[in-house]
């Protein structure tokens, strides 16, 4: 595979701008993460804010430089067609969902936001089954959401009223 041919693909190059950009990521990553919250002079949770982003980011650039080689040296075969249209426009959907999701979550919170982006992912990728839909978008990230916050003490936005009904839940 010439130079030219691998630069040239849809693939490779969203695999380079993917493994830049979550390296360059890492190397922001302080000014990215906001600070810990602190009582007293102490950080309410031993994990601090960064691991969990930090792990992540340097998985994407280990998984995407993996991939870049294994194109490179031929092991994988590479599409010898582009895209089409359809594909483009699928793709393109997809990301704006995407920023849509990143877009809500601060005014809608989590669990709406994911929610909204679940049903939407599910509905674009063809899903048509209500219920599987439903259980996926309500489920999911009631589950994702406990977790996160009571396994690993990390925050995540969440509206005031959802927040409360949730440690009243727990609390019984």
């Amino acid at each position: 595979m010439t130079r030219k041919t691998f630069l040239s693909s849809p693939e490779t190059v969203t695999l380079m701008a993917l493994m830049v950009m979550s390296g360059l990521s890492l190397v922001f990553l302080s000014s990215l993460v906001a600070a810990p919250k602190a009582l007293f002079g102490r950080s309410l949770s031993a994990i601090p804010p960064s691991l969990f982003p930090s792990i992540v980011l340097a998985l994407i650039v280990v998984l995407c430089a993996c991939a870049l080689l294994l194109i490179r040296s031929g092991t994988v075969a590479e599409p010898s067609k582009g895209m089409t249209r359809t594909e483009w426009l699928r793709a393109i959907t997809l990301f704006g969902i995407m920023t849509l999701y990143a877009l809500t979550m601060a005014p809608f919170g989590f669990l709406i936001s994911t929610a909204i982006a679940t049903t939407l992912i599910s509905l674009h990728m063809g899903a048509r089954s209500v219920p599987q839909m439903a259980c996926v978008a309500v489920l999911g990230p009631v589950l994702l959401y406990l977790a996160a916050t009571r396994l690993l003490a990390v925050s995540l936005p969440e509206l005031n009223v959802i927040e409360l009904a949730y440690a009243r839940l727990l609390a019984l």
